[in-house]
């Protein structure tokens, strides 16, 4: 055999066999996903799809059957059913095995624990064991409020709750108006996204605010440091900025409990 037959049969032979090694790798993965994942296909009700647009936000959770806390959250956008959907390990932050409770439930005004006209929900279902595909899941409902075992005690109190008084700097005075709306957001910092959020009809800084377990989302249970972000909302659209609309992040981590905090809105947002 000639010197380049060979060097081409080695190269064709690592070719292939790189080829097959990604296409198992690519196979063990998506089995491990299905594995440790809930899957199959969200549909809806007759009677509420004329409340369903396309832009909705979907949030699909899994409750441990046991405690019904959150364990796993996914969004899907754009919403428009029947669609399919998987959630599972992927979507969690702690190691899950055995079965959970699936919710599915629509967000219009970015505030998931605030029904708005047109948001719909489904029933909390049984159990269903991590593995199972082909679950088809109906919102057959307005949503008016969780299903009642999911609902805490809707009593806020200093121990957790975080509690202030939010201020504008001087710079920015002249963007607020008395019509803003004030959106103010938990978020965990390692997942990096919203578990508490609270809105507020009117701003007339300084004002005074408070989030905390009462405002978190889906009923799962706070505890720790969150990173706080307060904004303004002049269209309805707390998740698409507009001018005028202005910003505050926290530099650091705060507790829950945290009383007399001030907390001032000192940028532009964009976004």
């Amino acid at each position: 055999m000639s010197k380049n037959k060979l060097i081409f049969l080695t190269a064709f032979t690592g070719f292939v066999g790189l080829t097959v090694f990604a296409l198992w790798n690519e196979v063990s993965r998506g089995t491990a996903q299905l594995q440790y994942s809930i899957s199959g296909v969200i549909l809806s009700a007759p009677e509420v799809s004329g409340g369903i647009i396309k832009t909705d936000n979907a949030h699909v959770l899994l409750f441990d059957p046991e405690t019904l806390e959150p364990v796993a959250s996914k969004i899907i956008n754009p919403f428009l059913p029947p669609l399919t959907f998987s959630i599972g390990q992927d979507d969690a932050s702690q190691p899950l095995s055995g079965a959970f409770r699936l919710l599915v439930l629509t967000d219009k005004n970015g505030n998931p624990n605030l029904p708005f006209a047109g948001e719909v929900i489904g029933p909390l279902s049984a159990p269903i064991l991590l593995g199972t595909e082909g679950v088809e899941y109906f919102v057959d409902r307005p949503f008016r409020h969780f299903p009642p075992e999911l609902l805490v005690a809707k009593t806020e109190s200093p121990e957790t709750s975080i509690q202030g008084i939010i201020t504008v700097s001087s710079d920015l005075q002249d963007q607020v108006e008395h019509a803003d709306r004030i959106i103010i957001m938990l978020f965990d910092p390692e997942l990096g996204r919203p578990v508490a959020i609270k809105i507020m009809e009117k701003f007339d800084p300084p004002q005074k605010f408070s989030i905390g377990q009462v405002n978190a989302m889906g009923g799962q249970q706070l505890n720790g440091k969150y990173s706080l972000r307060i904004l303004t909302d002049k269209n309805n659209q707390p998740f698409q900025s507009v001018a005028g609309e202005i910003i505050g992040r926290s530099q650091g981590l705060i507790s829950l409990g945290t009383a007399d905090l001030e907390f001032e809105l000192d940028l532009q947002y964009t976004r």
